[in-house]
């Protein structure tokens, strides 16, 4: 059985919570990272790579605020050229050529984006030449991968959908896309496999010090309610909408504001009713870029750029939100763009930005480069950033801390080190003559799925479906995941909660919306099983992830809905 041979053999090793917490309660570390998104995440990848004794913890879900309500690219920021951000655009043209290189090429997938320019209208075609010539040179694109320019009869017959009104031509350009949430995950498993203890689910309360610096936090697992003393040496917050939060729980000094927050909306649009055959760049008319990216039957649109100070834990689209977008398309699509009603899916998440002297800049051109904060205690914080450059801040934030430990840092091992989904031989695990890396178990066009999920992981997944074969059928007609991956997603990446599955590990909630409520009822059943949930919970879990599509605007977070199993 090359299934069970391969879960049996170490190579299979992800996330354990159990084996976590039992860490986080009877070790002291060299760092702890408060915050499981992309920030914390390759904070502690980063640590434990380097030898450092690592522990993280996140109150909720991993990736499940900011981390996983992007618009999903991975690209140097075309366009922060004209607002002279040069060494971000370069750090962010480094990384992501190091990503599709090297170290998550089955993740960062590359995208040749379509950028129509309009008479009247900024950015004009001149200029979108110029930026990109010098966006493809500190790229280090080889001639065949620059952008191109198109005439007008061209980009027509490229993208009929585009409006023939006015229009210049377009610049074609090459980019990265890829799922969010699910780097940052790989970034977990990969802190994990180094030694890292890594959980979910467990909220800092407090934070205590010892001779003027911070040794310990107060922590809650939510899923008991039993508390406990996580003890390091140092201590990074890398909690997002909420690191001012964390920082105020250090003590005095802290309470002014670190960052500013906005809202960035994302829709997504069955193709059916929005037929495109590119990803596009849209001008919105005033100066501002909206991405429509064409997916497996969906197409997704974002994103907006507001100002927020409301409820951060329920962050969620609103009608003018939605007309923002509908009305950016219209302004660039020949045809009337779909109604509201036609929008499948929405997303919205809290981007935490640079607060020093930009509150009264437009939230769009305030500078995307993270902040970094040694504050009082020996407390670091991190937010801000781009999903893009993740890693160099993470090495960052290390050696920072490094220095502060006493350490030499030294290079960095994560510069040629791949994350797990590419870790793990051969590249193509479909072609391997070995029938332990083969993913015999599951069937085309679900192996092509798994890959583009999971890397060489993908073994794992059908492993699982070898020793129980139902599971490599779909979880409901039209579903792209199987049976397997739920299993996977609980016994190697750490998902407690059924939409941890089909909004973060899968991610069918945002790609696929109809498919993933179908699939809803299958999914609660393989997790009810794996994790002994009772009816009641299986239902109230099932409710939570309808919440999602049955409100009339349809929420970031998933809704509170009344629980039968804790009533």
């Amino acid at each position: 059985m090359a299934g069970r041979a391969l879960l049996l053999s170490g190579r299979a090793r992800g996330l354990n919570r159990a084996e976590a917490l039992e860490q986080l309660e009877s070790r002291r570390f060299d760092l702890a990272v408060i915050g499981g998104g992309i920030n914390g995440a390759a904070v502690a990848r980063e640590a434990a790579l380097r030898g450092l004794a690592v522990a993280l913890v996140d109150r909720g879900d991993f990736a499940a605020a900011t981390s996983s309500r992007s618009t999903k690219l991975i690209h140097g920021g075309l366009r922060y050229l004209p607002q002279g951000h040069l060494a971000m655009v370069w750090t962010s043209l480094r990384e992501r050529e190091l990503m599709r290189r090297l170290t998550a090429p089955h993740l960062v997938k590359t995208r040749r984006f379509l950028l129509p320019a309009y008479r009247g209208r900024t950015p004009g075609l001149l200029k979108l030449r110029m930026g990109l010539s010098l966006y493809d040179l500190m790229a280090r694109l080889p001639r065949a991968q620059r952008h191109r320019t198109l005439s007008r009869a061209a980009v027509l017959e490229s993208e009929p959908a585009l409006s023939p009104r006015d229009l210049r031509g377009a610049v074609s350009y090459l980019d990265g896309w890829s799922d969010d949430a699910r780097l940052t995950i790989e970034n977990l498993v990969d802190a994990a496999s180094e030694g890292a203890a890594v959980a979910n689910y467990v909220a800092v309360e407090s934070l205590a010090g010892l001779r003027g610096r911070l040794a310990a936090a107060g922590a809650r697992d939510l899923e008991t309610q039993r508390t406990f003393e996580l003890r390091a040496r140092l201590f990074v917050n890398a909690a997002g909408p909420w690191v001012d939060d964390v920082r105020r729980l250090a003590g005095p000094g802290t309470s002014a504001p670190s960052v500013r927050l906005t809202k960035g909306v994302h829709i997504v649009i069955p193709s059916e009713v929005l037929p495109l055959r590119n990803p596009l760049v849209l001008s919105d008319g005033q100066g501002r870029l909206v991405f429509a990216i064409p997916m497996e039957g969906y197409v997704l649109v974002g994103t907006t750029d507001t100002d927020f100070s409301g409820d951060r834990q329920h962050v969620c689209a609103d009608e003018s939100d939605i007309a923002y977008l509908l009305e950016t398309l219209s302004l660039n699509l020949a045809s009337s763009p779909p109604p509201a009603s036609a929008v499948a899916f929405s997303f919205a998440g809290l981007r935490a930005l640079v607060d020093k002297a930009q509150r009264r800049k437009s939230p769009s051109t305030v500078s995307r480069e993270e902040v970094v904060i040694h504050g009082p205690m020996g407390l670091i914080s991190v937010a801000g950033g781009k999903l893009t450059t993740h890693r160099a801040i993470a090495v960052r934030v290390v050696e920072l801390a490094m220095r502060e430990l006493g350490m030499k840092p030294g290079s960095s091992p994560s510069l040629s080190r791949p994350l797990p989904g590419a870790q793990m031989t051969p590249a193509d695990p479909s072609e391997a003559p070995d029938s332990a890396w083969t993913l015999d178990a599951v069937q085309q066009p679900y192996r092509s799925y798994l890959c583009a999920r999971y890397g060489s992981r993908a073994v794992i997944v059908a492993a699982l479906a070898a020793d129980r074969p139902e599971l490599a059928a779909p979880l409901a007609p039209g579903s792209p995941a199987v049976g397997a991956e739920v299993l996977y997603a609980v016994r190697y990446e750490m998902a407690r909660q059924l939409d941890d599955f089909l909004m973060r590990r899968s991610g069918l909630g945002w790609r696929y919306p109809r498919e993933a409520r179908a699939a809803a009822s299958a999914a609660a059943r393989l997790m009810a099983d794996e994790l002994a949930w009772s009816a009641a919970e299986e239902r109230y879990q099932q409710k939570r992830v309808a919440a999602y599509y049955d409100a009339p605007l349809i929420a970031a977070e998933v809704p509170e809905v009344e629980s039968e199993a804790k009533a």
